[in-house]
């Protein structure tokens, strides 16, 4: 995970707690476009490094800071994770069996989509620095980033007057797997039983619309597990797409690893480390048609290109590396 989060970058040490080592920082962002943080609120002023610091020695540099609840507010110096702020930005609500306590999101989609948003927050201020010249600071707030993917969800129950409610579609048993169905428009309704060679089923009263189908769904399920039954994921995938129904395979992590369609496409990639050998990692999740994804610079080392950046960037020597090798600053 380190090294699929860090590809491409120069990892260096550095002790920001020393007078040298906030001297070394300095140098650093008097060319840098971006400074990214993730301390707590006031940690950088306190180091004098903060927002109005940095501008002195850059007035074009750019001051990305995320934190669990951003730099304003009071909850600003609270600390979070991932399970507190599924819980704080109301997807756990959602998540989950209407009859059962609220769940968090898989793995830590909180953190990603956290950190989709500094990206974005960083390069909107970017195209505007190229403009006018100017940079700021970016204030990024974990529950904030998290509560914008939950905005369907939100929107619709501040304009419903209703709360959301837990869970919806559950996911389906085939003969080989499990599959996502969903009919949600007369035609692909009419479309599904004649696929499974079952027109006479098209009028029955109680899935008649779309909202009869929602207010029934548990009989719509149950009526569909043994007509699913006979099929496989595949079947049902290639079967029902073309149909324009909404229908997906429930793939496992080998599966997706050869699955012929991210296989063409090049999703995944090959990275080598010195130590790990080669290893396959996601790669983009977009194709650009000049700019095709590379294989960058990759170090399990923290610290492997102080030399690269404090000698060969900043101009310092050798004697004076080592000499803050010592002291600990790097």
């Amino acid at each position: 995970m380190f090294l699929y989060l860090n590809g491409g970058k120069k990892p260096v040490t550095l002790d920001m707690d020393t007078e040298q080592g906030r001297t070394l920082f300095t140098e650093l962002v008097e060319s840098a476009d971006l400074v990214v943080e993730s301390f707590s609120p006031g940690y950088m002023d306190g180091l004098r490094l903060g927002y109005g610091d940095l501008e002195k020695l850059n007035s074009g540099v750019i001051l990305v800071s995320l934190t669990p609840f951003g730099q304003t507010g009071p909850w600003a110096a609270y600390q979070a994770t991932d399970l507190t702020i599924n819980a704080a930005s109301g997807i756990s609500y959602v998540t989950g069996y209407p009859d059962r306590e609220p769940l968090k999101e898989p793995g830590h989609e909180t953190d990603y989509q956290t950190g989709a948003a500094a990206f974005l927050g960083a390069m909107t201020a970017l195209a505007y620095r190229d403009v006018s010249g100017i940079g700021q600071h970016v204030d990024v707030s974990a529950q904030e980033a998290a509560l914008s993917t939950f905005s369907p969800q939100f929107l619709g129950a501040m304009h419903s007057g209703s709360s959301p409610t837990r869970g919806s579609a559950r996911l389906m048993p085939c003969k080989d797997g499990y599959v996502s169905l969903n009919v949600r428009h007369d035609a692909t309704w009419e479309y599904m039983w004649l696929f499974f060679e079952e027109p006479e089923m098209i009028d029955d009263e109680r899935f008649a619309t779309a909202p009869d189908r929602r207010r029934n769904i548990v009989a719509l399920e149950d009526l569909l597990e043994p007509r699913l039954a006979r099929y496989t994921m595949e079947e049902l995938f290639h079967g029902l797409a073309p149909l324009r129904i909404l229908v997906g395979m429930v793939l496992e992590i080998d599966r997706l690893l050869i699955d012929p369609h991210l296989q063409e496409r090049g999703f995944f990639v090959d990275q080598t480390d010195p130590e790990l050998g080669k290893m396959t990692m996601p790669g983009a999740p977009f194709l650009m048609s000049d700019t095709p994804w590379q294989e960058g610079h990759i170090s399990l080392d923290i610290g492997s290109d102080n030399r690269e950046v404090y000698c060969g960037l900043l101009g310092h020597d050798d004697a004076e590396l080592g000499r803050w090798k010592e002291q600990g600053i790097v």
